[in-house]
């Protein structure tokens, strides 16, 4: 297939903003207990992310979306994009809150 640009799926939304997240997550840590909470991750790959050594942040962010685009593809719901934004504004990061706040503008313009 190719891609579509009007193609505004919750999966979509987060794909078109995955390379901005990845620059930004400062503590992937913190952010996979919240997203295993939210139960947006699988807990295998929480304690992959929290007990693997020598791997960077960037390694971590991206196992971590990557896990999220997953359960995306599967649970394609406006819920489920709310919630991963949800825990993004939890981290008490600015650029992840106004990254966030752009999906969920997205949302409401597919949603209504």
């Amino acid at each position: 297939t190719t891609s579509n640009t009007t193609d505004t799926s919750p999966h979509h939304i987060l794909k078109s903003h995955t390379s901005e997240l990845l620059g930004i997550i400062s503590n992937p840590n913190k952010l996979a207990i919240d997203l295993c909470s939210a139960d947006l991750i699988p807990y295998a790959v929480k304690d992959n992310v929290l007990t693997t050594e020598g791997r960077s942040r960037l390694q971590k962010s991206i196992q971590l979306l990557d896990e999220v685009h997953r359960f995306l593809k599967v649970f394609n719901t406006p819920d489920s994009l709310l919630r991963f934004c949800e825990v993004l504004e939890m981290q008490h990061n600015p650029g992840l809150t106004r990254i966030a706040d752009d999906m969920l503008k997205q949302l409401t313009v597919i949603t209504g």
